[in-house]
Parts: C-alpha cells; structure tokens; sequence
C-alpha cells in the first residue's frame, strides 16, 4: 500500500537518526497486519495442491513477506529523509482482509505506512518507489534461486512467491489515485516508466514459468 503522506510541523521534520525506529503501538499494528495477512495466505495456499506442509508454509511467508516489507521499506525511506513514519492498520481495510480469508475475493489492504513531516515532490516519489522496488528484488531473488538451485520440495513457493510480488510492484505502481505509482509518476516520469516496465516484465516472466 502507499504511504499517506500528511503535512506535518515536529521534531521528525528537522532530525534524522539512523536505523528504523518503532513505537509499541506501531508493533502491535504490524502484528495484527501479519496475522490477516498470513492468514489470506493460508487461504490462498492450503487447497492450492502444493507437495507438503513445507511448501505451503514457504508459500505463506514468501506471500507476507513481500507485503510487510513493503510497508517497511516506505517507513524506512521516510525516516531517512527524517519523517515520522508508522504502520497503521485501517479497521475497513482490517475488516475487508479479514473477510478474503474465508471468502473467494481477496482484498489485502490492512494498513498503511503513515507519513508526516516536511517534504519535497522527490522525497514522496522516492518513499513510493521505494515499496515496489523492494517486492521487485524479492520477486528477482526468488525466480533467480529456484532456476538456480530448483529445489524439488519448494520450487513451486518460490515460484508462487516471485509472481505475487512481481504482480505487488505492477500493481502498486499504476499512476492513479491513492497507488504509488502516481506519486512516482509526478517526481519523475522516466523513473516511474523503467519500474513499471521492469515490474510488467517481471510478473510476465515469473506468470509464464508457473
């Protein structure tokens, strides 16, 4: 999900420290988020016809794994440019994940990265970016181990895995409404057209070799 950025006048606009810095009320956010969204995982994996309890359980970390860091990596760019910067889970979006676990529709939306402080036009586009990117390089890590190493018991996760994220980047970097892309897209139109296209790529590539 984007980050919501909010005009914000504090202490975090005017400091930086290193490293990424949580408040207990942001960890129990990021907890709930992890179980709904493990939890479409499950939903999505267990009757998918995967070998064993390992693969699903691969499949299932691989599936929240790129959600969470996402979220992370906005966080992680915004309090480098020196923003207060928190996941917070919204209770529609809670709700609304909660229910494609039993449901055939899924919707993963729990939360968001919040976002306040001093900024610039760059700054947002390179917080938005940032997400994508990173399920870019999870997607690019999984394809490239499981043609490397083909493991017999969890080739099939890895796959899974690579496509999801691939498609996590594709779809968060449409340049429209509340969706990163269109925060990348008002910094910088070249930067916003190579991720898209390496993303669209990515998400062919890892589809086709499912």
């Amino acid at each position: 999900m984007p980050p919501d950025i909010r005009a914000y006048a504090g202490p975090y606009a005017r400091r930086s420290r290193s490293g990424l810095r949580f408040s207990l009320s942001e960890v129990g956010h990021i907890a709930i988020g992890v179980v709904l969204v493990s939890a479409v995982g499950l939903s999505l994996f267990t009757p998918g016809g995967f070998s064993d309890w390992l693969a699903v359980a691969a499949a299932v970390l691989f599936f929240t794994t790129g959600f969470i860091i996402h979220e992370l990596t906005h966080k992680a760019m915004a309090q480098r440019y020196g923003m207060w910067a928190e996941f917070r889970l919204s209770t529609f979006g809670a709700v609304l994940t909660a229910i494609s676990a039993i449901s055939p529709f899924k919707i993963i939306a729990p939360g968001a990265v919040v976002i306040a402080g001093n900024t610039t036009l760059e700054r947002v586009g390179r917080t938005a970016a940032a997400g994508p990117v990173t399920n870019i390089l999870i997607a690019t890590l999984l394809f490239g181990l499981a043609q490397i190493l083909h493991p017999p018991r969890l080739l099939d996760a890895m796959m899974v895995g690579a496509a999801i994220n691939a498609f996590m980047a594709v779809f968060n970097l449409i340049p429209f409404g509340v969706f990163d892309g269109l925060k990348v897209f008002r910094w910088s139109k070249p930067v916003w057209l190579v991720l898209f296209a390496v993303a669209a790529l990515a998400t062919a590539l890892s589809y086709t070799a499912l």
